[in-house]
Order: C-alpha cells, then sequence, then structure tokens
C-alpha cells in the first residue's frame, strides 16, 4: 500500500503570450508557478528585484505583492496551486525555493505542460483530475531536482557572506576580459542595480570596482614572479594599454608598476 503524504490543487492552467507585459502590485491567494518559455522579464517583490529569462521558472507566492515587467515579446506557461505535505503543512515552506529557478531539462518541462495544459481543458471526471495532479506534481519535481543539479537557485538570505562566492571566482577567471555589471548579474538572475546595492553591502565596493581590485592583485603578483612586459601584463589583466595600466597601479599603491618591480628585486 502506498500511502501519500502530498496534496495538490490545481486551480489554473495558462499559457499567455504578450508583446509587453506589465504587472505592478499582483496579489494573489496562491502560488503561482510561471516558466518562461521566451522572452525576459524583470519580477520584484519583498525579496528584492530579479531577472528572469528563457528557461527559468518565477514561483510568486500568495498574499505577497510583486511587479513583472517585460518590454518584448514573450510566452508563459504558468499554473495556479496550492500545494500540502503531510497533515496541511505549506509545500513551499518546507521546501522553500528561490524566486527564479534555471530548469534542467526545458523539452521535458515543456512537454510536460503541455500534457496537463491539454487535460485542464478537456470536461472534467475523477480519472482527469489524477492524471493533472500527478502531472503538476512531477513538475514541481523538476523543479526542485533543478535546484540540486545544477539550476540555478536565487538565495532568500541577503546576510549570507559568500553570496557572490560565483560572481568573484567568474571575475577571476576573466580578468583579461571586458565585463559588465549586467553580465555579472544574470549569473544571480538580478536586476543590476539591485545586484550592485547588495554586492556592495558585503565587499564595500561595487562589482566594478572589486573587478578593478582583483585586476590590480594579479598585476601586482605578476610583476612580483615575472618579467613579463608592462603591455603583457596590461593585456593580461584587462587594462586597454600599458599606460592606462600604470597610471590605476600608481594610484592604488603609490608606486608606479616599474618602480614596484624594481623595489622587488632590490628587496
Amino acid at each position: 500500500m502506498i500511502r501519500s503524504q502530498f496534496g495538490i490543487t490545481v486551480l489554473d492552467v495558462i499559457k499567455i503570450q504578450y508583446k509587453t507585459r506589465i504587472l505592478f502590485d499582483y496579489v494573489q491567494t496562491c502560488y503561482t508557478v510561471s516558466y518562461i518559455q521566451k522572452g525576459e522579464v524583470l519580477t520584484t517583490s519583498p525579496e528584492g528585484e530579479y531577472v528572469a529569462s528563457a528557461g527559468d521558472v518565477m514561483i510568486h507566492r500568495p498574499n505577497e505583492p510583486f511587479n513583472v515587467i517585460s518590454q518584448r515579446d514573450g510566452v508563459h506557461y504558468l499554473f495556479n496551486i496550492h500545494a500540502e505535505v503531510g497533515d496541511g503543512a505549506d509545500f513551499f515552506k518546507l521546501f522553500p525555493l528561490g524566486k527564479v529557478i534555471r530548469i534542467r531539462d526545458r523539452n521535458e518541462y515543456e512537454r510536460k505542460f503541455d500534457e496537463l495544459r491539454s487535460l485542464w481543458l478537456q470536461e472534467g471526471d475523477d480519472h482527469r483530475n489524477i492524471q493533472i495532479g500527478s502531472l503538476a506534481f512531477f513538475l514541481l519535481y523538476e523543479i526542485v531536482e533543478s535546484t540540486k543539479l545544477g539550476g540555478r537557485q536565487t538565495t532568500r538570505d541577503p546576510a549570507i557572506t559568500d553570496r557572490f562566492n560565483e560572481a568573484l571566482h567568474y571575475m577571476e577567471a576573466r580578468l583579461d576580459q571586458e565585463m559588465t555589471r549586467e553580465e555579472l548579474a544574470k549569473l544571480y538572475h538580478m536586476n543590476p542595480v539591485y545586484f550592485s546595492r547588495a554586492f556592495q553591502k558585503i565587499y564595500k565596493l561595487t562589482p566594478m570596482q572589486m573587478l578593478r581590485k582583483l585586476r590590480l592583485q594579479h598585476a601586482k603578483q605578476l610583476l612580483e614572479s615575472t618579467d613579463y612586459t608592462m603591455e603583457h601584463i596590461s593585456r593580461c589583466c584587462g587594462f586597454y594599454d600599458a599606460a592606462h595600466f600604470s597610471k590605476a597601479f600608481h594610484n592604488s599603491f603609490g608606486k608606479g608598476p616599474a618602480e614596484y618591480r624594481k623595489c622587488i628585486k632590490f628587496t
């Protein structure tokens, strides 16, 4: 005998296609699980601001106002549900998920949603209701597994000091490349302004200031341990040219790179 400990009520299953989409302070009494099949949106809630794009799921919680803004064509697959575990505990409180989650297998998720949507549009009977519940459960399962197996889950706790380790590693691996705040913000599905504000709250530097600091630290190490030319070091560390590198290095360390290297050798 298998006795289920999971209860799910599906309230609506919808496909939305739009040219632009703007919702302000939208509140509902259920969870909305909204998968972006096409497009990109900015979503804001009491938790913060995030950018979600094709292949991401947004989870909107009940009784919490949220905004959704998109200025481009888009298609959303969404379903509204109540989900309970055991003796009535809220599923999403027992298994807290981020605001935006990257789905590990888009094709499978979309195929199962199409099945769910097709059943939802049919005349109701007990057999259909069981199938609808099973498919909704499968989609939730895919979302939970996506957070474990490589799908990105946005954090809900801004006090965690290693929150932006991924961004630091990303910068360090690409010091010689051009980089923007928007590029880094996409790693966390965040609005660039909110990302910069949250990053600065932890490190007391903006993301671009941190990138400059990491570049100069790397340049310092190269000056200490190699005989590379100033032109080569400036390229390795993402500066436009040797003159720009020399000026930035002097402003940070009080000596030009050539003078610093001479002092190291003398020591």
